[in-house]
């Protein structure tokens, strides 16, 4: 029985409680490797003002003692109702929504009423309702986004308004403090954002310049952090830079509540980006950065202008390349090759496609200890327009010039339409004979029978990744890809796929190769040994650790990577491996991490991590005044 006040609660919780730790000695590293979800929540608030705040509301799982110290008698129905019961009643609801975008209506509703209720839900069906959070119902949503609006969610930094940016931010920060959690923020306010998730929605999945209505995709992506790896949501900051938009669709809506005009360019905008990360790096001095869904050429120039200043990712680039490496080098394992030895062609030499090439190249230099010349040379990158060669020139994106090839090396090829004066997909199949072929085109059906007869031709066991969104996109559909290689393929995709069955009678597992089993848990992990920058070393750790997890690696038949159910468990052996990593870069600056991976405290990494990590469960609120 959980009373209000600490004198009470005492007997109810452990001794390792905070609750009964001295308030000024209290971080947000307190260690709580047991009953973490019995320390109290304190709260002045009662009545309809507990029950309007997403954040500590039960709805009707207060308990009877809940109800009468926070003055709830009369605002709710008789009986107590469990989380489980609630999150059936909710899935109930769920499934009578008739279309996508009401389903994510039906989501976003619910977490404006019940955060732990909503994560609960989501967390009990993350594969299925994965696709209703994020794409395509997300993309739905945004495409939506002034039309449906409700309740604002996230901070909105409009260019028009920059002056008042700093004060923006700070109020947000006010907000978190105003609901304060003892278990997880700690004196310093500063201490109270642990990840900033910022998009300026110009190039949002597959639909392109949205406008305002980007917030919706920084939404979805924090909510996946929590649900991956556990960060508290309440320190998470969703935000959306409205710097304008070319979509002229919006100017044409009256309902549209973004700015209304062309999208910033140039100096203006650069200043605009530069300002926004100065004054997160002074407010929230150790939050993580997270870029997402910015222009191509935008997003790789602010990559290379921050990542060796401060902890910052990008999940375009640099995610879609960490899952897709880890599904590689488990495949290498199951065909018993080496990544020096591989023959990479990747279709679709955009910003995906080019953030997989540098991920690959990476583990090339990282692993196999190769330059970077010589990692250049794996890589056969193809556009609509060809192979990437020199004599491209300034028709290059500065992402692509590192994999143009020579122009003599294709010389004496003998192509397939040498009137058009370019090699395509086939004639590099031909004439390259990859061990390798990577799809990021969004051309659907482009590897062909011809395409995968062709490769199967020369390698043993052909490793196909068809990586494009939605499914109708795939570039090849799995069971095709097995049947043209006699069930020797090793195949990974962007989308999910039903097991494929093989001619020996057993089933093939397609891998999905979701970010989500990548991005939360490396950023967990750099947030919990606050990192300076998130290097190269350690997100090649990430990759290492996840494709570790393989099951392929126990049954031949099964998955490349690790099923979605089990992102939580995933995440925190992919952490651990991220806070070792950071430890040994000499990158960490948080002492507790930098005890416990050397060996310092009583405590595993792992039983720490777990610790740190928020669950969707009704935690005991503790009233105040």
């Amino acid at each position: 029985m959980i009373r209000p006040t600490c004198r009470n609660v005492r007997t109810a919780l452990p001794k390792t409680c905070p609750v009964h730790a001295p308030r000024r000695g209290l971080t947000s590293r307190t260690i709580i490797t047991d009953n973490k979800n019995l320390v109290p929540i304190r709260t002045n608030l009662r009545g309809s003002s507990l029950l309007n705040t997403p954040r500590l509301n039960k709805g009707a799982g207060f308990t009877r003692e809940e109800r009468a110290v926070f003055g709830l008698e009369g605002f709710l129905p008789y009986d107590v109702h469990s989380l489980e019961k609630q999150a059936l009643r909710a899935y109930n609801q769920l499934l009578k929504q008739p279309t996508v975008i009401l389903k994510h209506a039906f989501l976003a509703s619910l977490r404006d009423q019940n955060q732990v209720l909503f994560y609960r839900l989501l967390q009990d069906h993350l594969k299925e309702l994965l696709g209703v959070l994020y794409t395509p119902g997300a993309a739905e949503a945004v495409e939506n986004y002034s039309n449906l609006f409700r309740r604002p969610i996230g901070c909105f930094i409009s260019y028009p308004n920059h002056e008042g940016m700093r004060a923006q931010l700070e109020a947000h920060l006010q907000d978190v403090n105003r609901t304060a959690d003892v278990a997880y923020h700690s004196k310093d306010s500063k201490d109270a954002i642990d990840l900033v998730v910022v998009t300026d929605a110009e190039a949002i999945l597959g639909i392109g310049d949205q406008g305002v209505g980007g917030i919706t995709i920084s939404t979805s992506k924090a909510a996946l952090y929590t649900l991956g790896a556990g960060i508290n949501p309440n320190r998470i900051l969703p935000v959306v830079l409205d710097v304008g938009t070319d979509n002229h669709a919006l100017f044409a809506d009256p309902l549209y509540m973004g700015w209304k005009r062309t999208r910033l360019r140039g100096k203006n905008y650069d200043n605009f980006v530069d300002k926004f990360i100065a004054n997160c790096r002074d407010i929230f001095p150790n939050a993580i950065i997270h870029f997402e869904d910015f222009g191509m050429t935008n997003a790789y120039r602010f990559m290379e202008k921050y990542k060796d200043k401060i902890p910052m990712f990008n999940d375009d680039i640099q995610g879609t390349g960490a899952v897709t490496l880890a599904g590689l080098l488990a495949a290498l394992k199951v065909s018993n090759q080496k990544l020096g030895d591989q023959r990479i062609v990747i279709y679709g030499a955009g910003s995906a496609g080019m953030g997989i090439a540098n991920q690959i190249r990476d583990g090339l230099e990282i692993l196999d200890g190769k330059t970077r010349q010589e990692a250049n040379k794996h890589f056969w990158c193809v556009d609509r327009n060809g192979l990437l060669v020199e004599s491209m020139g300034n028709n290059l994106r500065h992402s692509q010039q590192g994999y143009a090839r020579p122009d003599a090396e294709i010389a004496n090829w003998e192509l397939e339409n040498p009137e058009q004066h370019a090699a395509y997909l086939m004639d590099v199949i031909k004439n390259v004979k990859p061990t390798v072929l990577i799809g990021t085109s969004t051309s659907r059906r482009a590897f062909n029978e011809d395409i995968v007869r062709e490769m199967a031709k020369y390698v043993e066991r052909p490793i196909i990744f068809p990586m494009s969104n939605p499914t109708a996109l795939c570039e090849v559909d799995p069971e095709d890809a097995l049947a043209w290689t006699d069930g020797k393929a090793l195949v990974a995709t962007g989308s999910p796929f039903a097991p494929v069955p093989l001619p020996n009678g057993g089933t093939y597992t397609v891998a999905q190769t979701n970010n989500a089993l990548v991005y939360p848990a490396l950023s967990l992990g750099a947030i919990l040994a606050r990192s300076k920058t998130i290097s190269p070393s350690m997100l090649m750790a990430a990759v290492h650790s996840l494709a570790q997890l393989s099951p392929a690696l126990k049954d031949p038949g099964a998955s490349l990577l690790p099923d979605l159910s089990e992102v939580r468990n995933v995440s925190v052996v992919v952490a651990a491996a991220v806070c070792r990593q950071a430890v040994a870069d000499n990158n960490a600056t948080d002492q507790t991490t930098i005890d416990i991976v050397n060996g310092n405290h009583d405590v595993s990494l792992e039983e720490y991590i777990k610790s740190q990590m928020w669950d969707p469960v009704y935690r005991p609120l503790e009233l105040v005044d």
